[in-house]
């Protein structure tokens, strides 16, 4: 069990280092589509004192993307005249699993089914960091985060969060899932794709969190694994001709 819990304490910090910069930095080989500051969760039965998401509980994602890369790189999250969104929702807790040691604490949770859906829209109508309206959902959450056109949507797989403690310190948290694009306008880029992963920082504590809202994520969907084509050495030449 020790083993178990430093492993999960090492990954909790490792990935709080690697998301705690600017999402809006560069595309390297693995980040597809990245959020940073303006993404937010909030779910049906959650304690944000104890940390325990109850057996059951709804949770649901919000957020502004902040960074497109290949193969979506042609499009602009930066352009003023559109705004690029995301809801993740249908999540279903399977209550939190809670476990403590001498100087540590963890807090660990499973969310079943869920999906994603990302949209093209304008004007830039989202609530950003600092100005989320409370209680979700209201009549902009999850609203104006799925308005417009969609250009991706897909079920999500094994979605999991991991929040650490270390002795009185401030808990510390990650999160992981998998997804797969399916619909939306620019589904077609994805045809034969493998399922991908996403990772991030799930931060519940001196991160902005307004009352109703249960954590401040930031994070990225990583480029899926593409399936491997049939050719033939004649086609190929034909490449370089």
């Amino acid at each position: 069990m020790s083993n178990k819990i430093g492993v999960a304490a090492l990954a909790a910090l490792l990935t709080l280092g690697l998301f705690a910069g600017s999402a809006s930095a560069q595309c390297g080989t693995g980040p597809m589509i990245d959020w940073d500051a303006n993404a937010y969760a909030y779910e049906t039965s959650y304690n944000t004192t104890t940390l325990m998401s109850s057996a059951g509980s709804q949770l649901t994602v919000v957020g502004i993307i902040e960074l497109f890369c290949s193969p979506l790189s042609f499009l602009d999250a930066s352009d003023p005249g559109k705004e690029y969104t995301f809801v993740m929702s249908g999540l279903t807790s399977a209550g939190t699993s809670y476990t403590a040691v001498p100087g540590f604490e963890a807090w660990a949770t499973n969310y079943a089914g869920g999906t994603v859906a990302i949209h093209e829209g304008a004007p830039r109508n989202a609530p950003v960091a600092g100005a989320m309206p409370l209680n979700p959902p209201n009549a902009t959450v999850p609203a104006n985060f799925q308005d417009g056109t969609l250009i991706l949507s897909g079920p999500l797989a094994n979605f999991h969060t991991e929040i650490t403690r270390i002795g009185t310190g401030t808990p510390v948290g990650n999160f992981t899932a998998n997804y797969t694009f399916t619909g939306g306008t620019q589904a077609p880029l994805f045809v034969g794709a493998g399922t991908g992963f996403m990772q991030g920082v799930w931060c519940v504590s001196n991160c902005q969190i307004q009352q109703g809202y249960s954590a401040h994520p930031n994070g990225k969907f990583d480029t899926p694994p593409t399936a491997a084509g049939n050719s033939t050495w004649g086609a190929i030449k034909q490449l370089y001709r």
